[in-house]
């Protein structure tokens, strides 16, 4: 059986510090969905008479102008536009 070397002379090793954790990766984009897929809005049918009667509000606020001017206000509130 053979020894080991002593090396009585030689000054300890260096220390080595410890290595920092990995940064981690960025989320991998894939084609499966998270959530559920919305619902389609049920189509709703905008009627002369409810944009009549939002114009008649819209005059009684004081805050409209000629009649047609709170006839296509009320439209465009109603449809969304």
């Amino acid at each position: 059986m053979a020894k080991k070397p002593t090396s009585s002379s030689k000054a300890p090793a260096p220390k080595i510090p410890a290595k920092a954790p990995a940064a981690k990766a960025a989320p991998v984009s894939t084609s499966v969905r998270a959530t559920p897929v919305p619902k389609a809005a049920k189509a709703v049918v905008i009627t002369q008479e409810m944009i009549s009667k939002r114009a008649y509000e819209i005059w009684q606020s004081g805050t409209g102008g000629s009649e047609y001017d709170n006839w296509t206000r009320a439209e465009r509130e109603l449809r969304g536009a």
